[in-house]
């Protein structure tokens, strides 16, 4: 057998166990590693979607939490007295919090009030409650029962999904009680939303995935936060789903339909490691041959020249030189071959590389792009939208903060509850836009007059306003609320319907006190609404101050 003979079988016989052992590396390491690297893509994927409903659902509850923690609400649930609903229950309320559906039940889940509403995009509203406000109570009201009346008030919720017209509700539900948490309780507040395709569409765009939703039906079998499933549509795009449940109880599947990219991405680097692999046995090849030399005479040896320049020059463009017609020839020649190949190879994986790096980036700018959606929704769930002052949610997380901090450090705390003398009379002389603006105005007094970044103005309610003034003793209080109430007046916002003066006053509550274990949060905002209250019996376009009464132990 020839030198050419022998050193072929060998090529070959190292060829085919490196493409065996490709082959097996392929199958069971390297497409399964991707595969599962596409599974964890999908379910996490679809667990954002999952985030993002339950996020939308916890912004209902924040919502309905504020609402029937409320003296007014629970005044209203007792006479169905309608300046409330002037007030308060117009559409452009719910138009401002992004709500379907609003119902104020009695403890037998009958209606005092409701509504639902449909917003289109052309900014009117359309009033449906003749048609589905029956179906929304009968839907809704038997939840009352999930809620556990011997819970922490806080936690005395409920939410869940039903299905009204074919539609999926997302609704919270709480009992209504008195602004400090007390009771009994008098009735349930509930607000929802229309999962219907324009919502989807909007939460798609949020978190920048394209997903769908459909009902599932209660079996009374809860559903596993685990249970993922994934089908392979075709060989380019993967369906993902996962059912959303509430309390326990399945609410909606949610289903994303991705492309299988990563799985592509394997094959293709797999593909081209064989290829890299059969150019690493050619150089083999090529250094077995160059422990032949001494076997063979000038020819070989200029093959081998040739093979070295070509080398070091790293130019896969050069070929060998030798043209002869025997086996080196035919050596050379498949040599030259080869080297076309790798040129070919190389400009491919150098391509590759090229694209990779693009895609990469792509994936750098849509996390950033979500990072700043995520802060831009914490931002606005902790903002009043009409005011743009902190809500009520921020406000307790303040004064739970404050409260905390200067009972160790002695400090005093002070809150002023302010109050737009006659507002329900500006917003029935000049209307609730006007009303709006005047809110707006008197926001922006309000937190120019909180100076340092420990303090904090925040809209309590209506035409209610919280200041939180860690640090800041009585004295201090005082002028702060005389110049309010100055500026109030210097702004000379009209109001001939106050009885007070012929623009729009204010009247502020203040009470300080050093944070104890004797007393509670809820004992100065009560001796603030107390000073109020003073001020407003003494005939309003005034502050005054009360001490907060220490509980004897």
């Amino acid at each position: 057998m020839s030198i050419s003979a022998k050193t072929t079988a060998l090529i070959l016989l190292m060829g085919l166990l490196l493409s065996v052992s490709a082959f097996f590396i392929q199958r069971n390491v390297i497409y399964p590693a991707f595969h599962d690297i596409e599974v964890d893509y999908a379910r996490n994927n679809i667990d954002r979607v999952v985030r993002r409903l339950e996020a939308q659902r916890e912004t209902i509850d924040f919502t309905v939490y504020d609402w029937s923690a409320w003296n007014d609400t629970y005044s209203f649930i007792q006479t169905g007295d309608p300046e409330y609903i002037e007030s308060n229950l117009y559409p452009d309320t719910f138009l401002n919090f992004g709500f379907d559906v609003a119902l104020f039940l009695d403890l037998d889940g009958q209606p005092v009030w409701g509504r639902v509403f449909d917003f289109p995009p052309e900014g009117d509203y359309v009033d449906l409650s003749e048609s589905y406000l029956d179906a929304a109570v009968a839907a809704i009201a038997g939840f009352r029962q999930r809620i556990d009346t011997e819970a922490y008030i806080d936690d005395q919720s409920t939410s869940g999904i039903v299905e009204v017209d074919g539609i999926p509700v997302l609704f919270a539900m709480r009992p209504i009680v008195k602004s400090d948490g007390s009771g009994p309780h008098q009735g349930y507040v509930v607000f929802g939303q229309f999962l219907d395709e324009e919502l989807v569409s909007t939460l798609s765009e949020q978190i920048v995935l394209e997903f769908s939703i459909e009902p599932v039906p209660d079996t009374g079998v809860p559903a596993s936060a685990d249970t993922y499933t994934l089908e392979t549509i075709d060989r380019s795009t993967l369906s993902a789903s996962k059912i959303y449940s509430i309390e326990g109880t399945p609410g909606l599947r949610a289903t994303a339909i991705l492309p299988r990219e990563i799985t592509e991405l394997g094959k293709e680097i797999t593909f081209y490691g064989v290829a890299l692999l059969v150019f690493l046995c050619a150089v083999l090849a090529a250094a077995l041959l160059a422990l032949f030399r001494w076997m063979i005479v000038k020819p070989i040896m200029s093959l081998k020249a040739d093979i070295a320049s070509i080398s070091d020059a790293m130019d896969y463009s050069l070929r060998a030189s030798i043209k002869n017609n025997d086996e080196i020839g035919a050596l050379s020649r498949e040599f030259n071959s080869m080297l076309g190949v790798i040129e070919s190879n190389n400009t491919e994986l150098l391509r590759l590389n090229a694209e990779l790096t693009s895609k990469h980036q792509k994936v750098l700018e849509i996390q950033s792009e979500l990072q700043s959606a995520n802060a831009e929704l914490k931002r606005l769930s902790e903002h009043d939208p009409l005011t743009g002052l902190s809500n009520r949610l921020a406000l307790e997380k303040k004064l739970q903060q404050a409260w905390e901090i200067l009972s160790r450090t002695g400090d005093p705390l002070t809150v002023m509850l302010a109050d737009i003398d006659h507002f329900k009379r500006y917003n029935d002389r000049y209307g609730h836009q006007a009303g709006d603006d005047a809110l707006k105005q008197v926001a922006a007094i309000l937190e120019n007059a909180v100076q340092r970044k420990s303090d904090m103005a925040a809209r309590y309610g209506g035409e209610e306003f919280l200041l939180v003034l860690p640090g800041t003793d009585v004295d201090a209080a005082m002028e702060i609320a005389a110049l309010i109430r100055e500026q109030i007046i210097a702004a000379g916002i009209e109001h001939d319907c106050n009885p007070v003066e012929p623009y729009l006053t204010i009247s502020i509550g203040v009470s300080t006190v050093v944070p104890h274990s004797d007393l509670t949060m809820e004992d100065l905002v009560s001796a603030a609404d107390k000073a109020l209250y003073k001020v407003k019996e003494s005939g309003r376009n005034s502050f005054g101050y009360e001490p907060v009464e220490t509980t004897a132990q």
